[in-house]
């Protein structure tokens, strides 16, 4: 593949990878979680896109002099969107991430704090009183917690 034809390449991928982040950061902006989920696939896919013709161009870095100006100024530009696009997207995940993480320990300490008493397991996994039976007074919690 020929250096312009390969900076061609890049461009239109750092082009729909910046889309997509910017898709991505106003999901998360907007708390629209399914969003997120949705847009993983093809972000994984654009970055290791992304990544391999990077490399690819390391390899001929000097036939890249050859490639119109132009076109190595937009692909410049299209980095350093690209670039100030992640940074806020770690920024969102990272935010994301740690409201969860405090959402998960509100629930696990609420659950830690239970005390067995009437109409519960023991810790001897005996029950005590009626009502056992009781769908509504013995409902198992279950955290998955994962990223």
């Amino acid at each position: 593949m020929q250096p312009t034809d390969r900076i061609n390449d890049l461009i239109n991928i750092t082009s729909r990878l910046a889309d997509l982040l910017m898709r991505e950061n106003a999901a998360l902006r907007e708390k629209r979680h399914k969003d997120v989920a949705g847009l993983l696939d093809e972000k994984s896919t654009l970055s290791r896109a992304y990544e391999a013709r990077v490399k690819g161009l390391r390899d001929i870095a000097e036939d890249l002099g050859e490639v119109d100006e132009d076109l190595r100024e937009r692909l410049r530009g299209l980095g350093e969107k690209v670039k100030d696009l992640m940074v806020d997207n770690a920024h969102f995940l990272k935010v994301e991430m740690e409201v969860n993480q405090r959402v998960m320990s509100v629930i696990a300490d609420a659950a830690k704090s239970q005390k067995p008493g009437p109409e519960t397991y023991s810790a001897k996994g005996s029950t005590k009183g009626k009502g056992v039976d009781d769908p509504m007074k013995n409902v198992a919690v279950s955290i998955d917690q994962s990223l």
